[in-house]
């Protein structure tokens, strides 16, 4: 009970962020949509907020692969630079 309860006030003690984004789902064969979508969150790594607690930030590269869960993922992932990085940590022999 006491870790739930501390994680609880150290929750209301950070701040929420909110973002609008434009969210795009494509169908396959170059049709896609386009959704508005809000998200709510806390972020937890930011704790810059809490007065008595000390943070710092450092500098790591933002490499990383995106998942490819549909066929039609296929375009971005290799224009964003995925299959770069994915086939640069990968052995498929």
């Amino acid at each position: 009970m006491e870790i739930d309860e501390a994680v609880r006030n150290a929750a209301r003690r950070l701040p929420s962020y909110i973002t609008i984004k434009e969210v795009k789902y494509r169908w396959g064969f170059g049709h896609e949509d386009i959704y508005p979508v809000d998200q709510i969150e806390k972020l937890w790594g930011d704790m810059t907020s809490l007065t008595d607690v000390q943070c710092g930030f450092v500098v790591v590269p933002r490499l990383r692969g995106q998942q490819l869960k549909d066929p039609a993922q296929l375009d971005s992932w290799l224009i964003d630079g995925s299959k770069e990085f994915i086939t640069s940590i990968c052995d498929f022999a």
